[in-house]
């Protein structure tokens, strides 16, 4: 078993991985209660509370007191509380630029097939925003990449670009279900019921370095959390040495 789980690593889109998505369905389909872990990773994460492990001041950046709840979620209030089990969304404010800087954290406990994290892309639209197909770019940082999606959304005179990324259990994944659903399998080879969590920072502006700015936005943030934290934000990633 423990020879399978390694193999599982994470890898390009291969035959097998495509055999073993099949398999996933399969066993989603069927339900059986059996088939899922009885552990929780959320439990070897020590139960995360993400309004406390955030700050609220980091770098040069500061939180804005009752900004988040009316600047940053354009998801509906009973979606959210359905779907996940904690959502923190705050604004921050560079105190040397003045830019202001949204943070959502969509934490999910229990990443069951009917309780999957729900990416921009899908709820951004159910809000009146266009968005523009998201790119895939690696974001590099002390501790590894993070593959991250990059997307320019708009909705009237409002531009608002965006980066998001994905932790699924222990691993980064990306924005595709397949991927996903691997880490899900791979979790529970180990015997564990994955949590996952979304991390999505936006601006609304229209300057052309957004994506730069969003970048050092979450570096700046990752940089400040300690060693015990790290692991709750950016999985396996936040146990590498600095």
């Amino acid at each position: 078993m423990t020879s399978l789980a390694t193999f599982l690593r994470p890898l390009s889109i291969q035959p097998m991985q495509l055999v073993l998505a099949l398999v996933i369905m399969f066993s989603t389909l069927i339900g059986a209660e059996f088939l899922l872990p009885s552990r929780f990773w959320s439990e070897e994460l020590g139960n995360p509370v993400y309004d406390k492990i955030i700050p609220a001041k980091f770098g040069d950046w500061a939180q804005l007191p009752g900004a988040g709840g009316a600047l940053v979620n354009p998801v509906q209030a009973e979606m959210i509380d359905k779907i996940y089990s904690e959502t923190v969304s705050r604004a921050y404010v560079n105190q040397k630029t003045g830019r202001v800087m949204m943070l959502s954290i969509a934490y999910g406990r229990d990443q069951s097939t009917d309780t999957q994290l729900h990416t921009p892309d899908m709820c951004y639209p159910s809000q009146g925003f266009k968005v523009e197909a998201g790119r895939a770019a690696l974001l590099k940082t002390p501790w590894g990449d993070i593959p991250t999606v990059q997307m320019q959304t708009s909705m009237g005179q409002r531009q608002e670009p965006l980066t998001y990324f994905i932790r699924t259990g222990d691993q980064m994944t990306t924005q595709g279900s397949l991927d996903r659903n691997l880490a899900r399998l791979r979790m529970a080879l180990r015997g564990y019921r994955i949590d996952g969590l979304l991390v999505r920072v936006s601006e609304v502006t229209r300057q052309d370095d957004a994506f730069a700015q969003q970048r050092d936005f979450v570096l700046a943030l990752l940089s400040s959390m300690s060693k015990d934290d790290l692991p709750k934000v950016i999985g396996h990633l936040g146990r590498a040495s600095r």
